[in-house]
């Protein structure tokens, strides 16, 4: 779990640190408020980042198997013209530059505009009661960003200390040390030491490695390299996100991988589904009185797949109307989507959302922090607007983004946000849309007559 992270020149902050400590350990829960603007998203988009960059070089494989696959069919396709095959080939190359198949694709537009000296982001962690950190530093050239430092610092046998650090310059040269513990024979050194050359920059050390674990045998990963920097990589693995633009969480095996609708295999799938419904009848039927319960609907494509969507039974006038889930309100789904997210934060994983409340009920989401915050066995870092919130979570998981009148930002915790002692009995909400610790809008008023009569709209009616 994540102690702190630190940021330098990242998106719209200039440098930034939010402490998540509460002793010697990360807190459980962190909500995170602010003004519209203040820098909510870039905090929760640094953690996406860092899920999304251990991944690159897996999908840019994926994507390349993909290309490979379409000029082998075209070539069996004489009745293909050659415009539609440049055309096909065009939209595959197209998806592979808008996803994420490159560590500088990810950050290529994180760079605080304006500024010259490097982007840094600096991730301290705790995990099995051991603290490190992992570093990444972007520098540019030219206007071209490149990546100059990757280090992971964390415990080796029984204190803390360098497991490796990678630089590069502009030119493309790289140097890098390794702990001497990190790999324990010389032809894994020898694949790991040409993956670093042929590789690093485009990819993260994490992402390398992180591929070379799915292609090679889990015993001679296990007998051949430093355990906890598995683990390290094993954690991070399992960090899950949602933003308006993307979402990565760890799947549990026994539930279905979509929610809404999808193709599975046949074997297994009904035990698939009976645990999915299953468990989100336990979710949604406390939480909506006209949900009587859901089910999914399947179909047999083929002998080896079925495809299935979800429905649910409601109290409509006085009937039970069986209706399919896509026309639930977007706040519903909404519910859905965050559902596996919660599952993970329970289930001992990092999670990150990103404007938590979006669309749904403040009594809605108040309910569900309420009855999340005690089962958390991992950690549940989110944005949100919703102030009930603040009711339900102590003190010293509420953080604010304050802006000074220089636009100098800093995120502190509420209980330090002021000059005033806050007492127990004070209501947190309350003095905080009164301004006692800042981080909300201070607005003038908006004339929208004048601005029709400045676009040359007469409305004298």
């Amino acid at each position: 779990m994540f102690t702190e992270i630190e940021l330098k020149n990242y998106m719209s902050l200039k440098n930034i640190k939010l402490d998540m400590k509460q002793k010697n350990d990360a807190k459980s829960i962190v909500a995170i408020y602010g003004e519209n603007g203040s820098g909510k998203s870039n905090v929760v988009s640094a953690f996406m980042n860092l899920s999304l960059s251990i991944n690159t070089l897996k999908s840019q494989k994926i994507f390349n198997k993909m290309e490979s696959n379409i000029l082998s069919d075209d070539e069996n396709d004489n009745n293909m013209s050659d415009d539609a095959k440049k055309m096909k080939l065009d939209a595959i190359r197209s998806i592979q530059n808008s996803q994420y198949t490159s560590l500088l694709r990810i950050f290529q537009n994180t760079y605080l505009f304006g500024e010259h000296g490097p982007t840094e982001l600096k991730f301290n962690f705790k995990i099995d009661g051991h603290a490190g950190y992992y570093k990444l530093v972007f520098e540019k050239s030219n206007g071209k960003a490149y990546l100059a430092t990757e280090e992971l610092n964390y415990v080796i046998k029984k204190s803390s200390g360098m497991i490796y650090i990678i630089t590069g310059d502009k030119d493309g040269n790289i140097s890098y040390k390794l702990s001497p513990q990190l790999l324990k024979n010389k032809e894994l050194f020898a694949s790991i030491d040409d993956s670093i050359y042929r590789l690093w920059g485009k990819h993260s050390f994490l992402s390398i490695f992180n591929e070379f674990q799915n292609e090679n045998n889990n015993k001679y990963i296990e007998d051949n390299v430093l355990a906890s920097f598995l683990t390290v990589i094993s954690d991070f693995r399992q960090i899950s996100f949602k933003t308006d633009g993307a979402s990565g969480m760890s799947q549990f095996p026994k539930l279905l991988p979509d929610l809404y609708r999808g193709t599975i295999d046949y074997d297994g799938s009904e035990e698939r589904i009976i645990r999915t419904i299953a468990a989100l009848d336990k979710y949604f039927v406390p939480l909506y009185s006209d949900i009587v319960e859901l089910s999914y609907k399947s179909i047999r494509v083929d002998d080896n797949m079925i495809r299935y969507e979800l429905y649910e039974k409601k109290r409509i006038s006085n009937k039970i109307v069986e209706i399919p889930f896509a026309l639930e309100s977007n706040g519903t789904k909404r519910l859905l989507d965050l559902f596996p997210l919660f599952l993970n934060a329970v289930n001992g994983n990092t999670v990150i959302i990103d404007e938590i409340d979006q669309g749904i009920h403040d009594l809605l989401i108040d309910r569900i922090i309420d009855n999340i915050k005690e089962d958390i066995t991992g950690q549940l870092i989110f944005t949100t607007h919703d102030t009930q919130v603040m009711k339900q979570l102590d003190v010293s998981s509420l953080y604010v983004i304050q802006v000074d009148s220089e636009g100098n930002k800093r995120i502190v915790n509420i209980s330090k946000a002021s000059k005033g002692k806050i007492a127990a009995n004070n209501n947190i909400q309350k003095l905080y849309l009164d301004g006692y610790f800042a981080g909300i809008p201070y607005s003038d008023d908006v004339d929208f007559y004048d601005i029709l009569e400045g676009i040359g709209v007469n409305n004298d009616k």
